[in-house]
Parts: C-alpha cells; sequence; structure tokens
C-alpha cells in the first residue's frame, strides 16, 4: 500500500513526466476539440477544484476567452444551460474519473453541443469517456485519499492546456529542480513545524493571487488528515471583516511567493506577529530575509509565479502528514471509508484505497 509521505517526494519526478510528456498530450486533445471558444469552464471538485482555482490564472494570462471556475453542484443547478454551445469548451477535472457530478457535468455540456475534455490521472475510470477527449496528467499511481502528487501534476497539466489553447510557449521545466529544492528545505523544518501545528485547534491561512488556488489545497489536506477546521483568505480579504478574531491563540498560516501581494501580506504579518506566537510563514529567501516574528521556512527563488506557487503546497501537504502522524494516525486511512459509496458522490475504484484490497467495478448509468 501506498503512503501520502512516497507519494509527496514523487512530485519531482511526477512533474518531469508531465514536462516531457504533456506538450504532445495537449495537441493531441487540442486536435479533437479545436482552440478557439469564447468561455472556458473548469469544472471539478476537491483538490480537482482547487488545480483549477490555481489554474485559472494561467488560462487567464494565455487564453483570449471568458474562464470560470464552477464546482459541478453550481454547475448542474445554477448554471444557465441556455448558454451552452459549441463556442463553450467544458474541462471537467477528476483525478480518478469517479466523481459523479463533474461526470454528469461533461456529460450535459457534450449534450448541448460544447466541446469536452476530460482531465484525469486514470484513463479507465467511468468518467474518462464522458468528454470529447481525455486528457491525461501522467500522475502515476496514487492509491490513497489524500491527494498530492495528483494535485501538482493535474495543476501543471492545466497550465500546460492553457498555453496550447493560446497557443503561448509554456516550459515547467525549471520546476523539476525548484520541488526537489523545496522537498530539502521543507525536510530539514519538518518536524519543528509538526511539532507546532500538533497543537493548534484550528488555523487560518493568508495568500493571493496563483497562491489562493495552493491556499484552498493547503486547507483541504490539513482537514483531511489532521482534521482540524482551517479557513483561507486573499490577503485583503482577511482585512476586511476576519482579522477581528485575531487573538493570542490564533495559528496563521501564511504562504507569500514573489507577487504583487507580498508587501500587502508583509505588513498584516507583522501586525498579526504583535498579537500572536503561532505563525508559520512560507516564503521566498530575499522576503524571509525581511525578518517576521514567525516560525520561517525560506524556499528557493523562482521568478515565474505560476510555478513558484506551485511549490507552496509540498510543506502544507508534507505538514498534513507528518502532524497526522504525531497524532497517531495514519493520513492514508479515511475517516468514513464508506462516504462517497453511501453519498453517490463518487463510483468506487477498482481496488480500497486504503487496503489495497479489490473493488467490484460499479458502471455509471447510461445517459
Amino acid at each position: 500500500m501506498a503512503t501520502m509521505k512516497e507519494c509527496i517526494l514523487e512530485q519531482p519526478e511526477t512533474i518531469r513526466q508531465v514536462v516531457q510528456k504533456m506538450p504532445a498530450e495537449v495537441e493531441r486533445v487540442l486536435a479533437v476539440v479545436g482552440r478557439q471558444f469564447e468561455r472556458i469552464l473548469l469544472i471539478g471538485s476537491g483538490s480537482s477544484l482547487n488545480a483549477a482555482a490555481a489554474a485559472v490564472y494561467g488560462f487567464r494570462r494565455m487564453v483570449n476567452a471568458d474562464v470560470q471556475v464552477i464546482t459541478p453542484f453550481e454547475f448542474l443547478h445554477y448554471y444557465p444551460h441556455s448558454r451552452i454551445n459549441e463556442k463553450m469548451l467544458a474541462v471537467g477535472i477528476s483525478q480518478t474519473a469517479r466523481s459523479t457530478g463533474t461526470i454528469d457535468s461533461v456529460k450535459l455540456c457534450r449534450s448541448l453541443g460544447a466541446k469536452t475534455i476530460f482531465v484525469t490521472a486514470e484513463a479507465d475510470a467511468p468518467g474518462a469517456n464522458s468528454a470529447d477527449v481525455m486528457m491525461d496528467t501522467f500522475t502515476g499511481l496514487e492509491m490513497v485519499g489524500a491527494k498530492t502528487k495528483g494535485y501538482t501534476s493535474t495543476l501543471v497539466a492545466l497550465y500546460y492546456l492553457a498555453a496550447g489553447l493560446g497557443q503561448q510557449k509554456f516550459d515547467a521545466a525549471p520546476l523539476v529542480g525548484f520541488l526537489v529544492e523545496v522537498l530539502e528545505r521543507t525536510g530539514r523544518q519538518i518536524d519543528a513545524l509538526s511539532n507546532a501545528l500538533l497543537a493548534a485547534p484550528s488555523a487560518t491561512i493568508v495568500s493571493y493571487g496563483p497562491c489562493m488556488g495552493i491556499a484552498k489545497e493547503a486547507a483541504l489536506k490539513v482537514k483531511e488528515t489532521v482534521r482540524i477546521p482551517v479557513e483561507y483568505y486573499d490577503v485583503e480579504e482577511y482585512m476586511h471583516g476576519p482579522y477581528h478574531c485575531l487573538d493570542e491563540n490564533s495559528w496563521l498560516i501564511f504562504l507569500l511567493p514573489e507577487g504583487e501581494g507580498q508587501q500587502r501580506s508583509g505588513a498584516l504579518l507583522r501586525f498579526a506577529g504583535e498579537i500572536t506566537d503561532h505563525i508559520l510563514l512560507i516564503t521566498n529567501e530575499r522576503f524571509a530575509a525581511e525578518g517576521f516574528h514567525a516560525q520561517t521556512l525560506a524556499l528557493p527563488e523562482l521568478s515565474d509565479d505560476l510555478l513558484a506557487s506551485v511549490g507552496y503546497v509540498i510543506p502544507m501537504q508534507w505538514l498534513a502528514n507528518d502532524t497526522t502522524l504525531k497524532k497517531g494516525r495514519r493520513p492514508e486511512v479515511s475517516r468514513y471509508p464508506n462516504f462517497h459509496k453511501i453519498l453517490g458522490s463518487k463510483f468506487m475504484p477498482k481496488f480500497n484505497y486504503y487496503t489495497g484490497e479489490p473493488i467490484p467495478e460499479e458502471k455509471p448509468d447510461e445517459k
């Protein structure tokens, strides 16, 4: 049985595979659906939704189209379906291709004339053939519930898709070495970092820009594994109301890569540091050198903010993993293993993610 930690450490090699294979994969996919669209919908749940929330910054930068990130429930029940036509591209995202809402959303879009892509790591799973074409994320096997390399590979794959749609140059190769260094630096401090989070009854994550999708995913990883309440805020949104909750018992995590929000966040960080001692700062070396009242993890410099943000999820993944282990639980083990089967929110996999035992395949109803 794979462990969450193994998947975390595999991410540089996984991204290396994405870099090598994704340009050709994107061209294969776009040969089926085309490139010219007025609207693009990115549809997903959980880690897939969080990948879309980060990737949308790449789409806005590289594609001349209106791009929206939406959950399957919102799309199926509240999106105006009369707007779905051949000028729309719907991108369903599900690492396991088993999320029923995402599958149903893609099928609906396809039936109404939109072009559709299903982005997944599991080409033989139920949802993979629901779209006009399936796009492989080249994640490899990740038989754990709390996705890590599935998140980063999906995000980078979506950046390549955006570049292909916009016919822009994009190369994620610098990310591979960056992630190697991020892992090395995180590994040197993870024991102290996880000891700090171990005492937290809850936490609040603050970030901005492309890293907001990372913040959302970081919060999800902690909630899935450590099982404490975690909020996340854009830096400016935190300043408009939530700051009233700040006191000496507050636990704050700042994810501050190079970018427009860094100095603004630094001002908030200095204010918070006068009130609470429970602050974790993850930032680049240059900004860390300014000195803050926080337990600081300084990551290497990488000028491209789209790529740099990807690396900021790794310390949070590792932090969630080790804090959970220190609580006496395995992060791979679900609290409610039958949840998706009972609620009908996912088709069950071929193997139980938590035991490795075979599970009879459930096929989606034909629509």
